[in-house]
């Protein structure tokens, strides 16, 4: 029975490739019919949130926001310009962000609670309003803890300025709070500039007293270690000793030279003398005021001896009284010189002894000299540990005393700029913030909803969702006449079978005269068409669309056969009055001829080979040879052959009538039949061969379809429906 049509599994045509990735661009369209489609959806998620929303800021306790600001100063004048304690550094960005976290740091709070006495606030001490008392130390942390956590400290940007903001329930404790909070903080920069200069000071004070004594014991060590050691200062640069031996220095040098010169001159004289010189030639003498006159005298009688010699000879008496007067002048100076000679050697001897005295005296100083260098390198060491002790000291006593005179003159490095003012309107609940959040809300939660209703629908509800999930061409869409707006509530009320004939021209006639169309050009070469009507799933309209197919098809002319080929239900049979023929299984069966198991519709002329109700249920078409030549006999005098089929998932006959069949018709909910179930029914067929020519969406609400129907042709539906009647 197979054999009567072998095909291979056919190739659904599929869209040429575009140029753009459909895949990522966003169809605003498809977003567009699903919000319209969704509407009250929508809207009901929508007012469930705002109305919650608008309960939250009825319900939701005011609370006040009060704002103060500090700046930090950047620069500050300076009464002393002296080092101070704690320098001011001119502040810097991560100086900035510091400050912050002081401002928000729990000693400061505490101070604030100590101040403002909060402990006795219900609102920073619940266990007030709950009637019982806890300890201090646990209702001050508790108070510190709900302070810090409605506190916020942040900077302006890249400024130097601060703003603090603290949220309460009362308008003037927030200002309170915040003022305090701003106070303390400026103070306690203050306090901790004057703690560091009392401190400070009170150290200084300690160690002079102690480098006091240091110097006083050094100083006192020097002097003792002079005194012991003789060691007097005579001058910046030197000793007594070093004094006393350069003083007798200058005496031995010019005491040897004096020396020298005696002995000089006495040994000249002697050596003179010893030539038989009369001395006249010798310094010492000339140098005599008693030889000088005595050798003027003799100068005048050696002239008067000559002059007498050469006027009267020599036995003048006169010249004889000369020459004796000549020579008692030469003993006179002759006794002079002997004099002056004696008087240099006692000269001479005078020096030599100084000189010897002097020398001594010098190497006894030499060597005092020596055990005082020796002593002078210990004395050094005294002397530098007092010098070092002097220094320190010094040192010491001048930063005492800057530091005694910074008393009274700390500022604190930052200032209040703006005190916080009381509140007049709560910060919170913020009206229009609420709005925003029931807004927002709203949608967020719309679009989950409709997200979680589209994710929950596996259906397909446009021409262009079956050509995209099913790859397969599709052959229009079948109205739902319950909703079809041209028709009355009479005629919608009427069996859609029966619209097909009593409204032509309506837009469910025209649904199938475009699938009796579609059907025709997918199957050009064939002379007698044989189609096959099914579905993946029961109730998608298969057996209401083979009768109005036929019916539609006879209608317009054309010789066509509605076999019922669904042996479970016979549906289409039960829409005409079968018990007027033998019925197929009789037929199948070899009891009687086709004409026996024809009848006709008499509203169209449409021929029908229904199932009789009493007919057996055990048939098989499958399994039935005779089904096969049914079929042949059937191309041979009809035109078109309908085939109402079962559906392709729960019964395997329909996927062997649909093998035998030229073109089969897949029936496909609209909105209903999962899309994932159609699939699976396609991929049955191809694997059998079946020549699946398209699909048709049933039951299509064209109202609904002209809102969210974009890719399809009822979304159109307004623009022609005045074509129907």
């Amino acid at each position: 029975m197979m054999d009567a049509r072998t095909q291979g599994p056919i190739d659904r045509p599929v869209r040429s490739p575009s140029a753009v990735d459909e895949g990522a661009l966003i169809d605003l369209h498809h977003i567009a019919g699903i919000i319209r489609r969704r509407i009250w959806v929508i809207l009901g998620v929508s007012a469930i949130m705002l109305i919650a929303t608008a309960a939250a800021y009825l319900m939701a306790e005011p609370r006040y926001v009060a704002t103060a600001r500090v700046a930090l100063e950047r620069s500050r004048e300076q009464v002393l310009q002296v080092q101070q304690v704690v320098p001011d550094v001119p502040p810097d960005s991560a100086a900035v962000d510091t400050e912050v976290q002081v401002l928000k740091s729990p000693e400061l709070a505490a101070r604030v609670v100590d101040k403002l006495k909060l402990i006795d606030d219900p609102e920073f001490n619940p266990a007030l309003e709950k009637g019982f008392t806890i300890p201090a130390d646990e209702a001050r942390k508790t108070a510190v803890t709900i302070l810090l956590s409605r506190l916020e400290a942040v900077r302006e940007g890249f400024s130097y300025a601060i703003t603090i903001n603290f949220e309460s329930t009362s308008p003037a404790t927030a200002a309170r709070v915040v003022n305090a909070l701003a106070e303390i903080y400026v103070a306690a920069q203050v306090e901790e500039k004057s703690g560091a200069t009392n401190r400070a000071a009170t150290f200084l004070e300690a160690q002079l007293n102690q480098l006091r004594a240091q110097v006083q014991t050094a100083e006192a060590a020097v002097a003792q270690y002079r005194a012991a050691h003789g060691l007097f200062d005579a001058s910046a640069g030197s000793t007594i000793t070093q004094e006393e031996l350069s003083g007798l220095n200058s005496q031995v040098a010019q005491a040897r030279a004096a020396q020298a010169e005696a002995e000089a001159r006495l040994s000249e004289a002697r050596s003179q003398l010893a030539r038989g010189s009369t001395g006249e030639e010798l310094g010492e003498a000339l140098d005599s005021p008693v030889v000088s006159a005595l050798r003027s005298q003799r100068a005048q009688v050696s002239a008067k001896v000559a002059s007498l010699r050469q006027r009267y000879g020599s036995g003048y008496p006169e010249l004889r009284n000369a020459e004796e007067e000549l020579r008692d002048l030469d003993d006179q100076i002759n006794s002079e010189v002997k004099r002056i000679v004696a008087n240099v050697s006692s000269q001479a001897s005078a020096a030599r002894q100084r000189t010897s005295s002097l020398a001594g005296s010098l190497n006894a100083t030499e060597g005092t000299l020596a055990e005082n260098n020796r002593a002078g390198v210990r004395l050094a060491e005294l002397e530098r540990n007092a010098e070092s002790a002097r220094v320190l000291y010094q040192a010491f006593l001048d930063r005492y005393k800057q530091t005694r005179a910074q008393r009274g003159l700390e500022r604190s490095n930052s200032h209040i700029i703006a005190r916080a003012g009381v509140p007049t309107f709560p910060a919170t609940p913020n009206l229009m913030i609420f709005i925003a959040a029931g807004i927002v809300s709203a949608l967020a939660a719309s679009a989950i909803a409709v997200a979680i209703l589209q994710l929950m629908e596996r259906g397909i509800e446009t021409s262009d969702g079956v050509e995209r999930m099913l790859g397969i061409s599709s052959l229009g869409s079948v109205p739902d006449t319950a909703r079809l707006p041209e028709l009355s509530k009479e005629e919608a009320g009427m069996p859609a079978t029966q619209i097909i004939v009593d409204k032509p021209q309506s837009a469910f006639a025209e649904a199938f005269r475009r699938l009796r169309t579609s059907i025709h050009f997918a199957l050009p070469e064939a002379r007698s068409a044989v189609v096959a009507v099914t579905s993946s799933l029961p109730g998608e309209g298969k057996t209401t669309s083979a009768i109005c197919l036929a019916r539609s098809a006879a209608l317009a002319g054309v010789k066509v056969v509605l076999v019922d080929c669904d042996i479970r239900r016979r549906s289409s049979s039960l829409q005409f009055s079968p018990l007027r023929s033998i019925g197929l299984a009789k037929l199948l069966a070899g009891k009687g001829t086709l004409d026996e198991a024809l009848f006709v519709d008499e509203a169209t002329g449409a021929y029908v080979l229904a199932q009789r109700p009493d007919d057996s249920s055990n048939i098989s078409l499958s399994d039935s040879p005779a089904f096969a030549a049914l079929l042949a006999e059937l191309r041979v005098r009809f035109d078109l052959v309908v085939l109402d089929t079962p559906p392709v998932l729960p019964v395997d006959d329909s996927r062997v009538v649909s093998a035998m069949a030229d073109g089969v018709v897949m029936l496909v909910r609209w909105r209903k039949t999962p899309a994932k179930a159609a699939e699976l029914a396609l991929r049955q067929l191809d694997e059998v061969g079946a020549n699946v020519i398209g699909a048709s969406l049933t039951l299509v609400d064209m109202v609904q379809q002209t809102r969210v129907g974009y890719g399809d042709v009822g979304y159109y539906y307004s623009a022609y429906k005045s074509y129907y009647a």
